[in-house]
């Protein structure tokens, strides 16, 4: 009786576990309206005639620098180690919002099969900076 119980409870937990994890890979950019809609949303105004488009593979082993980016990622509800060995595209806009017009800034967002699986905010400066989206 109680091993079933623990076991309900386990698969419960479990449940929404999973189920956060995909509320959070739910956010669809299967099109250049979406992806710019899904960065409005997050407080970011990108042209759309900026959009650049790449396919970037994501290695199977992340050396120190995915590590690192993974870990923004994380901070984000995302990650990357779930796409490892993947290729995933990389759709990157100018920012035309960020306050400072001397930095040229932009927003990557890495879409597999049609959803958000990462991204960031970043300046193309020498000194510049790279922020979560969220």
């Amino acid at each position: 009786m109680l091993a079933g119980a623990l076991l309900l409870l386990f698969l419960i937990l479990l449940g929404h576990a999973l189920g956060g994890r995909a509320a959070l890979s739910a956010e669809k950019a299967n099109s250049p309206e979406a992806r710019v809609q899904f960065l409005a949303d997050c407080g970011w105004a990108a042209d759309p005639a900026s959009e650049q488009e790449q396919v970037i593979h994501i290695p199977e082993t992340f050396p120190a620098v995915y590590e690192d980016y993974n870990a923004l990622q994380l901070q984000q509800g995302w990650d990357l180690h779930d796409y490892a060995g993947r290729d995933c595209v990389l759709f990157t806009y100018d920012i035309t919002n960020w306050p400072d017009e001397s930095q040229t800034v932009l927003a990557n967002l890495y879409i597999y099969k049609g959803r958000i699986i990462g991204g960031d905010i970043h300046s193309t400066n020498l000194d510049g900076f790279m922020i979560g989206i969220k």
